[in-house]
C-alpha cells in the first residue's frame, strides 16, 4: 500500500484511524469484494468516512474557482462565535474563521453543527487545522472565494504552530485594534466603517506658506497661498473594538473610490452605511490618553478580520 499513503494519511486525519483499524478495513473489504485492489480498497473506506480521497493539497493562492473537492492545510488566524439559523426550515448552528497561510488569508464558513462544536472546543487561535474535502464558493459580496466546511468533510485540530505553513512577513500581519497601543509604529488593522462624519465640509482650508487653517484667505500670505486638503473621518469596528480614524489627501479620494456611486454626497452616504470592509494601514495618534489612527494607506477586503 506504500504508493496509496496519501489515502492513509486522509484516514487517519480525517477519520481518526490508526494503522491497525486501517489494515483490517482494508482486509474486510477485500474479502467482501475479492476484485479490489487495496487502493481501490483504501477509496471505498475513505468514502464511507466522508472523505473524499482527493490528493492535491492546494494552497490559499490556488483558490481562485469554485472547488467540490478542497484539501487544505492552514493556520487559525481567527474564529467568531457560533450563531442559530435556519437552514431549509431546520435550525442550525454555523460560524466562520479565518484560516493562513505563506501565500494568503481566507474566510472559512463551517456549516455543519458538529465542525462547529469541534472547532469551538479544540481550536485556538495559532493552532494548526487541517481540512479535507471542503469546497469553495464566492462570498457574498462576490468579490473573494470562501472555504465551506459541510457534513462530507473532515478537520483535524492541531494544537500547535506550523511554522512550515504560517506568513513569512508578519509585518503586515492583520491586527486587534484593541492592541493598538504604540505610537511610534505603524499597525494594519481590518473592519467596518461603521461611521463617517460628514456633518460639515470634508476640506480643511490652509494658506500653504504658514501652514494656518484659515477662512477665506490668510492675512499674511493673501490668497494665492491658500490650498484645501480633503479630511474625512470616521469610526473602523472589528467586531471586539473600534476605534476613530481620518483619511487626508489622497487616502480620502482613495476611500472615495470604492464606492461606484456618482456625486460626492452619494459617495459618502454610500460608505457610511457600514457596509464596506477595509484592511487599513495607519499611524495612532494619541490625545487627553484617546488613540486615534491616522491612516496611511486602505485598500478594501474581504470578511478577513
Amino acid at each position: 500500500m506504500d504508493n496509496d499513503n496519501w489515502i492513509i494519511d486522509m484516514l487517519k486525519e480525517g477519520a481518526g484511524m490508526d494503522g491497525d483499524s486501517i489494515k483490517a478495513a482494508v482486509k474486510k473489504k477485500l474479502d467482501e469484494f475479492p476484485s479490489l485492489t487495496e487502493g481501490a480498497a483504501l477509496k471505498m473506506i475513505a468514502t464511507e468516512k466522508g472523505i473524499t480521497p482527493i490528493k492535491k493539497k492546494l494552497r490559499i493562492s490556488d483558490i481562485n474557482e469554485d472547488i467540490k473537492h478542497l484539501n487544505i492545510v492552514a493556520v487559525v488566524k481567527r474564529k467568531f462565535e457560533p450563531r442559530k439559523v435556519m437552514i431549509k426550515q431546520t435550525p442550525s448552528t454555523i460560524s466562520n474563521m479565518i484560516i493562513e497561510d505563506q501565500t494568503g488569508i481566507i474566510n472559512v464558513v463551517v456549516w455543519d453543527t458538529k465542525k462547529v462544536e469541534q472547532i469551538q472546543k479544540e481550536a485556538s487561535e495559532g493552532d494548526t487545522i487541517s481540512i479535507v474535502n471542503a469546497y469553495t464558493r464566492k462570498s457574498m459580496d462576490g468579490e473573494h472565494y470562501e472555504i465551506h466546511l459541510g457534513t462530507g468533510c473532515a478537520i483535524k485540530i492541531i494544537p500547535k504552530p506550523n511554522d512550515d505553513i504560517r506568513p513569512v512577513d508578519n509585518v503586515n500581519k492583520i491586527e486587534k485594534i484593541s492592541g493598538i497601543t504604540d505610537t511610534q509604529r505603524r499597525y494594519i488593522v481590518g473592519g467596518f466603517l461603521v461611521r463617517l462624519f460628514t456633518g460639515g465640509d470634508i476640506f480643511i482650508t490652509r494658506c500653504g506658506i504658514c501652514k494656518k487653517r484659515v477662512v477665506g484667505t490668510c492675512e499674511v500670505h493673501g490668497e494665492k497661498a491658500i490650498s484645501k486638503t480633503m479630511l474625512i473621518s470616521g469610526i473602523l469596528d472589528d467586531g471586539l473594538s473600534s476605534i476613530r480614524i481620518s483619511f487626508f489627501d489622497k487616502v480620502a479620494d482613495k476611500l472615495l473610490s470604492i464606492s461606484k456611486k456618482d456625486s460626492l454626497e452619494d459617495k459618502l452616504n454610500d460608505i457610511s452605511f457600514g457596509i464596506y470592509n477595509l484592511e487599513i494601514t495607519g499611524v495612532p495618534n494619541k490625545f487627553n490618553n484617546v488613540i486615534s489612527l491616522n491612516v496611511r494607506d486602505i485598500k478594501p477586503a474581504s470578511y478577513l478580520l
